[in-house]
């Protein structure tokens, strides 16, 4: 049941949307997959933003989050701070998962329609005719040509294996991360080599149209990185900077007026401890509760 529907409801009109770009793009099925991964990730696009800001203040806070675990050892304490700093940075736990899990089910479609799109057999474009609307305009243009910059896009080729590692790595590398704990940094960088090398194993068993379609789409993922973190090693400023709330921008406000000041903001625990440490010492100096001024006033 829950198959049928992923298949009328996902499946079948990329199918038929890969088909009519074919058609539209010289009866090209390389092209036809290229522009259709662009148009996927574009209608992502919010979703992906959305991830990507989460992302990015979920691992801005994690200082805030380490220090407040050394602070507090009962869980239920730590909890309520712990949504404290939520609140103040704009952040949802789910907010980084959410946007994924959405996308999720778009991209294993995506997978599927450009593998049933380019049927290995007989049999298999018998079943690619099942998944076509009745329009002729579709129906006419069956088989399509899987042949593009003279790969056959039904079988691996070794250079997309390449660009498929290559591309993922970079997109890992353009994906910032701010994480101050040593294990995590290491796992990061663990991570920046091992993902490139695993969906390139992958790759040694896809088509190479699949292939296409993941060099493509990792590309696209590049540009939405820079687009939102920037990339400074070519001084490119950010394009879709997140929106900073209203706690979290009088935060960083006053954490600035302290520092240039010279002093720590208002309330922090620096400034408490020096005006107690100066507190204790007039009490020394001049007996308990005395300023020096009404010490003077008493002497004859």
């Amino acid at each position: 049941m829950i198959g049928e529907i992923f298949t009328l409801v996902l499946i079948n009109p990329m199918i038929n949307f890969l088909i009519i770009l074919n058609n539209v793009l010289f009866g090209s099925f390389g092209l036809a997959i290229i522009a259709f991964t662009i148009v996927i990730r574009l209608i992502t696009f919010p979703l992906t933003l959305r991830q990507l800001h989460q992302t990015r203040a979920m691992q801005s806070i994690q200082p805030r989050v380490q220090e407040l675990n050394k602070k507090y050892s009962d869980p239920k304490r730590r909890q309520e701070e712990m949504m404290k700093i939520y609140r103040e940075s704009g952040v949802n736990p789910l907010g980084c998962l959410g946007p994924m899990l959405l996308q999720f089910p778009i991209l294993i479609a995506l997978y599927y329609s450009i593998r049933q799109t380019l049927p290995e057999s007989p049999e298999a474009l018998e079943n690619l005719s099942t998944h076509l609307y009745s329009w002729g305009f579709i129906q006419n243009a069956v088989p399509l040509k899987d042949t593009f910059l003279g790969m056959d896009l039904r079988d691996t080729n070794l250079l997309m294996v390449v660009l498929v590692g290559l591309t993922t790595w970079a997109q890992t590398k353009t994906t910032v991360s701010v994480s101050t704990d040593e294990r995590a940094k290491a796992q990061q960088q663990m991570m920046t080599y091992m993902m490139p090398l695993m969906f390139a194993f992958f790759a040694l068993s896809f088509p190479s149209g699949v292939s296409l379609y993941w060099v493509v789409n990792s590309l696209v993922g590049i540009a939405f990185n820079i687009s939102t973190y920037g990339f400074p090693l070519l001084k490119i400023e950010p394009i879709f900077k997140p929106k900073t709330p209203a706690a979290a921008a009088r935060r960083q406000e006053a954490e600035g007026n302290a520092a240039r000041a010279g002093s720590p903001p208002q309330g922090s625990r620096g400034s408490t401890a020096a005006h107690t440490e100066t507190a204790r010492e007039l009490r020394t100096a001049n007996g308990p509760g005395r300023s020096k001024r009404q010490n003077r006033r008493r002497r004859p």
